[in-house]
């Protein structure tokens, strides 16, 4: 007869050797009731609360360190409706700054996309300084899908983007990007053929 420990080995084995799919589970499980808990403030606010503060808390660390000048930080909801459409909306949460410049509003607005290497470094080194246990796979799989999800510039970002001039400063980054892009290869195929010479 199989002792219950050895169903939770069992269980734990198996989802450690599917994570991937677990993962997807349950960031349908995670998506769908973040979709019904925006029919009320308080549901919304505990489905998004993890999402919330890494999110706001990645637009604060930027906004210091390129000089944004951050006056405000919240995690706390607030509730509006548009008395056009009456449609009722929530945000979650916001930082405020005082220094928003096209030199760095590009870095602050886009400041949520360093939580995708995070939530890749979760992926890899979680389980270097956490137990393997079932309790801990679904917090593994849980932050995982709140880094990702979080990662996502909002509207109201990208409506900065554009608001403070930043437009230029993203023309200029994609051509730093292509040119980078550019040097690379060419820089391979002279090294590839530096090193054919010397092997003739």
């Amino acid at each position: 007869m199989i002792q219950i420990d050895n169903y939770s080995y069992i269980i734990q084995e198996h989802m450690l050797e599917n994570v991937l799919y677990y993962s997807i589970v349950l960031a349908a499980i995670i998506g769908k009731l973040k979709e019904k808990s925006k029919q009320g403030l308080f549901t919304a606010w505990i489905m998004y609360f993890t999402g919330t503060v890494f999110h706001e808390l990645s637009h604060f660390i930027l906004s210091i360190l390129t000089f944004g000048k951050p006056t405000w930080f919240s995690v706390f909801p607030s509730k509006s409706v548009d008395s056009r459409t009456n449609r009722v909306s929530y945000t979650l949460g916001y930082v405020e700054s005082s220094n928003m410049r096209w030199y760095n509003v590009f870095f602050i607005s886009m400041a949520p996309l360093l939580l995708l290497p995070l939530s890749f470094l979760v992926y890899s080194n979680f389980f270097i300084y956490f137990e393997q246990n079932l309790l801990n796979i679904f917090l593994y799989i849980f932050l995982i899908i709140s880094l990702l999800f979080s990662s996502i510039p909002s509207n109201i970002d990208f409506e900065n983007l554009y608001r403070y001039g930043s437009g230029m400063m993203v023309i200029v980054l994609i051509i730093l990007a292509i040119s980078s892009i550019y040097i690379y290869q060419n820089y391979e195929i002279s090294l590839n053929l530096i090193m054919d010479e010397n092997n003739v």
